[in-house]
């Protein structure tokens, strides 16, 4: 007869009353008996949450570092194509002499950010040239305007330079580029070699035009621009003179009244195109 309690290794096990010991089949050899401690299933979750806190910081880590990539790529994408726009309308500048008050060339430079409205005959590849069809021959500006996000953005704004009176709703605003912290511009009018802060001779196109842009503010605290674009663009024309305007010789580009006194062109009151007009308010500081 089996006695109540049978030593098992290192473990006691408790006769069945109903015959056999636990533990032990009915051929007589003994039934391993497998599980987990309370401890061993506590440490098993530990680890287990620690695996995965690690893979979900890794995983935000890097969805992190994809977001700050996107991002920098688009701003590097819009400095690019900022700074492109402004040399292609800078080397497409046109100006008649015959209509001066249609072709002047204004700018603005009494601060940090400069503003810049010329006509020019655009390529249908420029920004928002969709917009205006065949009327190729436009005028831009650039101006700093501020934007709904609190930073400063490069907007360029055209419209046909016969348009009439506009409206400001006419004025085609295009965003360029956010988070711009510097525009300047010099002029050189090619002879002398220097380069100068402002441009009076509005009549007159400039021979070279520099610009810089800046975007952005590093994180390092040293207040220094996340990235700066520097190009010096030089202008192809150097204005129409009447005589090559058109068919009528040297009365092209004028209408004559029969007392002699030239008249303009239709248009050539031409709309408000000032850049105190263009400009919907100043920048933020």
């Amino acid at each position: 007869m089996n006695p109540p309690w049978r030593q098992s290794g290192a473990r006691t096990e408790r006769a069945d009353p109903r015959g056999g010991p636990q533990g032990v089949d009915g051929s007589g050899r003994e039934r391993v008996v497998k599980g987990f401690t309370l401890l061993e299933l506590l440490l098993a979750i530990t680890v287990f949450s620690m695996v995965l806190a690690a893979i979900y910081g890794s995983y935000s880590a890097i969805l992190r570092a994809s977001r700050a990539g996107l991002e920098a790529a688009s701003e590097a994408q819009r400095a690019r194509m900022a700074s492109r726009s402004l040399e292609t309308a800078l080397g497409s500048a046109v100006a008649f002499l015959g209509n001066r008050y249609l072709y002047h060339f204004e700018a603005d430079t009494s601060s940090e950010f400069a503003a810049l409205s010329f006509v020019a005959r655009l390529p249908r590849s420029f920004p928002g040239s969709g917009y205006f069809g065949d009327q190729v021959v436009r005028r831009v500006a650039f101006v700093v305007e501020p934007g709904s996000d609190g930073t400063n953005e490069l907007r360029l704004v055209q419209f046909p330079i016969l348009s009439g009176e506009v409206a400001d709703d006419d004025l085609h605003r295009l965003v360029l580029a956010r988070d711009v912290s510097l525009f300047m511009l010099e002029f050189s009018d090619g002879r002398s070699g220097e380069w100068m802060d402002e441009w009076g001779d509005t009549n007159n196109l400039p021979r070279l035009v520099r610009f810089a842009l800046a975007f952005g503010k590093r994180s390092d605290g040293s207040g220094a621009p996340r990235e700066l674009v520097v190009r010096s663009v030089l202008l192809p024309s150097r204005g129409v003179l009447p005589m090559f305007q058109g068919g009528l010789g040297g009365n092209a580009g004028v209408n004559r009244r029969p007392s002699g006194e030239e008249e303009a062109l239709p248009g050539a009151d031409g709309p408000a195109t000032g850049l105190d007009t263009i400009r919907e308010g100043g920048p933020q500081g």
